[in-house]
């Protein structure tokens, strides 16, 4: 299992490091600085994948995603169950793992239905926007979405925490890493937690807004909230080319640190 596990976290570390590069291609197309194709693809791991289905041996490369996104569900499903601390903390690191599952078992669904069926479609912010409206046209939905949107947040802002404390190595094995590498390894992890915690923020917000001004359309997937934040002002492309680099450090993170991955309970 250990093994798999790992297979899962290298996929991982695949789909962020494209999802980081489709991201600094918005915040350069909005910029003016450069134009380039990628930008008008969808910015964000979903983006990723239906971006390696395009690619050259793209089928084969979906599979192994997929297999790899089911593996890291099956891992975080796991360490879910193992035992340990029983306190709220822990409860609430074991939801985590189990909504992680549940995200990235979607993801390996998005690249079989693209395995399928090359021109499906995999519209992260259209997902979101019409799940958003089917839960607010339901007495209390609104304030559903409305406390959905301050978890996401929180766990954006715990994220960002994460980074500045450089608290990245949960479930590593750092024995036989040189100080150098483990130096850079941290800073690799802590940029990545910054980057990965202000666009789940941005998700978060978006979620907001469309609860307060109850309209499903201001809620939005990652791609959608990067986008209007790029559009807004020179800062918000500053931000957004921060998200972007961000997801492609903790794709590095990820794709240099698989194979010292260890099962840790909560």
């Amino acid at each position: 299992m250990l093994a798999a596990g790992r297979a899962g976290w290298f996929a991982k570390g695949v789909v962020y490091a494209v999802a980081g590069g489709l991201i600094i291609a918005v915040a350069a197309n909005a910029s003016g600085w450069a134009k380039t194709a990628a930008a008008s693809k969808e910015a964000s791991p979903t983006g990723a994948i239906a971006t390696v289905a395009h690619s050259t041996g793209g089928t084969v490369l979906l599979v192994l995603l997929a297999v790899g996104m089911l593996l890291y569900a099956a891992w975080r499903l796991l360490t879910a169950t193992l035992p340990g601390r029983m306190d709220a903390a822990g409860a609430v690191h074991r939801i985590g793992y189990v909504v992680s599952a549940i995200i990235y078992t979607t993801f390996a669904i998005s690249a079989v239905a693209l395995v399928r069926n090359s021109k499906a479609d995999q519209n992260g912010n259209r997902r979101v926007t019409d799940l958003s409206a089917s839960v607010m046209s339901h007495t209390a939905g609104r304030l559903v979405i409305g406390l959905v949107a301050v978890i996401v947040i929180a766990v954006g802002l715990y994220r960002i925490s994460k980074g500045v404390r450089v608290d990245v190595t949960d479930e590593m094995q750092l024995s036989g890493m040189s100080a150098d590498r483990v130096r850079w390894t941290k800073r690799l992890g802590a940029i990545g937690e910054i980057g990965r915690g202000i666009g789940i923020g941005l998700v978060g917000y978006f979620m907001l807004r469309a609860a307060i001004n109850y309209n499903a359309d201001e809620a939005t997937g990652l791609d959608g909230a990067l986008r209007r934040l790029a559009v807004r002002s020179s800062w918000g492309q500053v931000v957004v080319a921060i998200v972007g680099v961000g997801f492609v450090a903790y794709g590095v993170f990820c794709l240099a640190t698989f194979t010292h991955r260890q099962l840790q309970a909560p």
